[in-house]
């Protein structure tokens, strides 16, 4: 009885397409990654209050898929690659050609859901009289669009770093508690930060607080609707 190809070698062959990508635009993926970790403003100057989707930030979002795709490669451990969790035999399952098409298309729709349920918690919090002073006013002034660049240019920098840590992760001793909760904290922390910070950098008008208590609230809807539902 015939058997398929081994783990690595379905993995070799999954990862080619998105590493290809991933070199064919390696200097316009850096240069907005180092604006991104120094000052996500800067690098998403060229598309602030544009209502319309980059296509260039759509290029970069895929050149961190192929990244994050090059690091799960090279550097899992043996455990991760055998997973046996649902996620990681979905992703295995994929054929290479889809990953990047799967990984845009979440992208697209958690902007769309982040902009959706932070403008739903923005027209509640005005049911009450608001605070015109208050630096902490939820606010999101801009289109969908503009949510959506912001959560491309985040993906492109969020999946590498995270696959990062999910195979240092993978390496240390089951026992090692410490050095899991020390790398979720440090994702959450990343998100909560660098994410609304995406938000504010593409909303034309929208301090870094607005985006966050928008943000925020964005999620806490989410949460209760999931808590309503049984979920």
């Amino acid at each position: 009885m015939s058997r398929g190809p081994s783990l690595p070698e379905r993995w070799s062959k999954m990862s080619y397409e998105p590493i290809k990508t991933w070199v064919d635009v390696a200097p316009a993926y850096l240069n907005f990654s180092l604006a991104f970790f120094r000052n996500p403003r800067r690098a998403f100057s060229k598309v602030v209050g544009a209502a319309s989707i980059s296509s260039d930030l759509t290029t970069v979002c895929l050149a961190g898929v192929g990244l994050s795709y090059l690091i799960l490669v090279a550097t899992s451990s043996s455990a991760l690659k055998n997973d046996p969790g649902v996620l990681a035999r979905w992703v295995r399952q994929l054929e290479p050609q889809a990953l990047p098409v799967v990984a845009i298309f979440v992208t697209f729709v958690l902007g769309a859901v982040s902009h959706l349920t932070g403008k739903l918690f923005v027209w509640l919090s005005r049911l009450k009289p608001p605070d015109s002073t208050s630096a902490w006013e939820p606010k999101l002034a801009g289109a969908i669009e503009d949510s959506i660049n912001a959560a491309l240019g985040f993906a492109a920098v969020f999946l590498p770093v995270a696959s990062a840590a999910l195979c240092v992760v993978s390496w240390l001793p089951p026992a090692n508690r410490v050095g899991t909760t020390v790398a979720a904290i440090g994702l959450v922390l990343f998100l909560l930060v660098y994410f609304p910070w995406s938000l504010s950098s593409t909303h034309r008008k929208t301090k870094f607080t607005n985006a966050l208590m928008a943000f925020g609230g964005g999620i806490f809807l989410v949460s209760l609707a999931s808590f309503a539902a049984g979920l």
